[in-house]
């Protein structure tokens, strides 16, 4: 038989519900209790539209904790089987993922500080080994101005920086100053 045959018998649901009638009737005081739940683009919906709304997100977090308690119920049935031995080596193997993980992390930061990157670019370094991430150091590093630990703002992002206007005059001959 095969070992994952209740697999078969597990349905997840990856969409959010669809907005819309529900056989569910629930009393006043537990929607009154969800009314912090809602949205301000919520009250557009009118009553009946709300109160689906309600019934329905009630009707998700009923299935959300059911699959939760599903999933427990499932990993200990797998676990039951397994004997100590097994299960140590499970987690051994959980440990020596989050080990490599964090390893990673420490060697991209300590190279980002060795060569002068800010600390928040150190994310941003990629390669498998030493050398690649040095490598890909030195290429970050000639895209930041020199002497510069952070890269310069762009001056033309948001208003431009160009001052306003005092009054409309100014304006009237600004523009067609520029056009």
């Amino acid at each position: 038989m095969n070992k994952n045959w209740y697999l078969q018998f597990i349905r997840t649901i990856d969409t959010a519900p669809e907005a819309g009638g529900s056989e569910d009737n629930t009393d006043n005081a537990a929607q009154d209790e969800n009314s912090s739940d809602e949205k301000p683009e919520d009250e557009k919906l009118g009553e009946a539209g709300l109160k689906a709304l309600r019934a329905e997100r009630e009707a998700a977090k009923a299935l959300k904790s059911e699959r939760d308690a599903l999933a427990a119920k499932i990993k200990e049935f797998e676990d039951k089987d397994k004997t100590e031995a097994e299960k140590t080596a499970e987690r051994l193997a959980e440990l020596e993922k989050a080990s490599t993980t964090n390893a990673t992390k420490a060697l991209r930061l300590e190279i980002a500080l060795d060569k002068g990157l800010p600390k928040t670019l150190a994310a941003r370094l990629q390669g498998g080994t030493r050398e690649e991430l040095e490598a890909d150091a030195d290429a970050l590093l000639k895209l930041i101005p020199a002497g510069s630990k952070t890269p310069k703002p762009d001056p033309s992002a948001g208003n431009g920086g160009t001052p306003k206007p005092k009054n409309m005059s100014d304006a009237i001959a600004s523009f067609y100053a520029n056009h």
